[in-house]
């Protein structure tokens, strides 16, 4: 990611979420009565957290959409399709935030920003908690944050069986990021 983001009339420290520690879900009704569960293997992701003011603070993801996982080989490979993530066409789902704000209790966030799939962005807003700060056992300053959002599928140009495969995407992530700087 891009360290040059850091102002130096306001001091931010930099944090890397931690693929090993993070995991990106969703879940999605399909047919009325059962819904489908994920999470993609392949992202990566940098925090620019001013502690001053986190208005000033700022997140970038890049999440690889080959990298869909949904335990059935056969659903995996149609999601990657065209008719749904088309990744070989789109290989990266990018988030790059607008806005941070704090959230209605002290210990949440609202954070707004662009994402893009299919080569189609949109302005969404993340739910995110902090749940912690701690050290690793090597040392590390690390923090722990949930991310909670609702996607409009269709928004993305996804499309695909309508009314069968439902329109909302349900994505949870929770997160480990480690201080870098």
């Amino acid at each position: 990611m891009e360290a040059q983001r850091v102002r130096s009339d306001h001091p931010q420290t930099i944090w890397e979420i931690e693929p090993r520690y993070t995991s990106v879900q969703f879940s999605c009704k399909n047919f009325f009565f059962f819904t489908v569960k994920g999470h993609f293997t392949d992202f990566t992701g940098s925090i620019f957290l001013d502690e001053d003011d986190v208005r000033r603070s700022s997140v970038e993801t890049i999440i690889k959409a080959a990298s869909i996982h949904t335990a059935k080989k056969s659903r995996d490979k149609h999601l990657r399709s065209a008719d749904f993530l088309d990744a070989e066409k789109y290989p990266e789902i990018r988030f790059q935030s607008t806005s941070v704000e704090r959230g209605r209790d002290r210990d949440t966030l609202r954070v707004t920003g662009t994402l893009t799939i299919k080569g189609i962005s949109r302005e969404i807003s993340l739910n995110v908690l902090e749940t912690d700060r701690s050290r690793s056992p090597g040392g590390d300053e690390v923090a722990y944050y949930t991310a909670l959002v609702d996607l409009d599928r269709f928004t993305f140009g996804v499309k695909y069986m309508p009314g069968i495969i439902g329109r909302t995407i349900k994505v949870i992530i929770p997160m480990q990021a480690t201080r870098k700087r």
